[in-house]
């Protein structure tokens, strides 16, 4: 597609070289040497080619500075005040083009007056240059040739720029119902999120609370157990309100998270954690970098504590370059799956993990490494000043 639109571009640009070159060769054409001055004196030869040249390259630029050139081009028609028999036109006509698509309203009229006022000049100038007295039906004929060339060109500009302009409107008003549509999915998503996941975290924390206030004389590694399962529900309701904000106001910032929380967190699950960071953290990096290498370890760190169980060894790796941050988890050992380890697993986290690393450019690889599991990867850096 990118192939494509270049060469859609060349041809467009080779068209407008094209049109330029003939409206010039015309001009010159119609031109004919003729270099007499008002006096009876001569313009050298070479005056008005050079002119044509200078006047074809700046049409080339009308895209850009369509009032410039209009100006330009406008300017040069004054040349018949001492050239009767000749009139730059064409580049007049083009130019009176250019700026009609692309300026507005009132600049518009003011460029058709304007381009109107030197026509009737050169209709002007050119009965008197003609052999004997001027008729009215002369000035009658040519008067109205030039009216209708010029209303052309500038009603097809204008009606140009009033279709580029509804384009646009409708893309907006498309756009914002798009929005719209989005932000009320959002938040009836935030408010299924909120009535039916919030509740059933609660309700564990609680329960998990209630339990073991109520184990105090019994197996310590019960309490043990539901003080990791209390402190990871409240960590979940901590992470579940950040991403209910998000769902309700996208451009709010999310709490930053900190890799030793969930590192200490999953200590006390009974995983043995060695983490290890190499190079230093740029200022200004990316939130979305920091969150994408947080949830990688978060990942990890869960499906070791799933399949490889308590007691298992996992090594984190960060490592901060210049131009990025290589962040990779292995986990070896452990005392085996927990009970119902396939209900747990959804096996969607490690595609969706692949996933949100693919749109910062990121890359992820997971599998097994020797007698452990593996899962590196390596995510460009950027700053915010450069963040869109």
């Amino acid at each position: 597609m990118a192939e494509s639109s270049a060469t859609s571009t060349s041809l467009r640009r080779l068209a407008d070289v094209a049109l330029v070159a003939v409206v010039g060769a015309i001009d010159l054409a119609a031109w004919g040497g003729d270099s007499e001055l008002l006096g009876g004196r001569s313009l050298p030869i070479w005056v008005i080619p050079a002119a044509a040249v200078l006047l074809c390259a700046a049409l080339l630029l009308r895209g850009r500075f369509p009032l410039a050139v209009w100006g330009a081009a406008w300017a040069f028609t004054s040349v018949n005040l001492v050239v009767p028999t000749y009139f730059p036109v064409g580049y007049l006509l083009v130019a009176t083009f250019a700026a009609a698509c692309r300026v507005a309203t009132a600049t518009a009229r003011l460029v058709l007056a304007g381009s109107a006022l030197s026509l009737a000049l050169f209709t002007y100038h050119n009965g008197l240059a003609g052999p004997g007295e001027p008729e009215l039906s002369h000035y009658l004929v040519a008067g109205t040739m030039w009216a209708l060339a010029l209303g052309v060109v500038w009603g097809v500009g204008r009606l140009l720029y009033l279709r580029e302009h509804r384009a646009l409107a409708v893309q907006e008003r498309l756009a914002a119902e798009g929005a719209a549509a989005l932000a009320a999915q959002r938040l009836r998503l935030a408010h299924e999120l909120h009535d039916s996941v919030s509740g059933a975290v609660a309700g564990m924390i609680l329960h998990a609370a209630a339990a073991r206030t109520l184990a105090t004389d019994g197996n310590p590694q019960v309490a043990e157990a539901l003080a990791v399962i209390e402190q990871a529900g409240t960590h979940a309701m901590g992470q579940l309100h950040d991403l209910l904000g998000l769902l309700r106001a996208p451009d709010q910032a999310v709490a930053p998270v900190t890799l030793d929380d969930l590192i200490e967190l999953n200590r006390a699950r009974g995983l043995n954690i060695r983490l290890d960071t190499d190079g230093t953290r740029p200022p200004n990096v990316d939130p979305g970098i920091d969150l994408a290498a947080y949830r990688l370890v978060q990942e990890s760190l869960t499906n070791a504590a799933k399949h490889a169980g308590a007691g298992a060894n996992v090594d984190i790796s960060i490592g901060w370059h210049p131009t990025r941050v290589t962040v990779a988890v292995r986990s070896t050992g452990g005392d085996g799956p927990v009970a119902q380890v396939d209900r747990l697993s959804t096996r969607q986290g490690l595609t969706g993990l692949t996933q949100r690393l693919q749109t910062l450019s990121g890359t992820v690889e997971y599998g097994p490494d020797g007698n452990g599991w593996s899962v590196t990867s390596e995510i460009p850096l950027r700053s915010t000043e450069n963040a869109t």
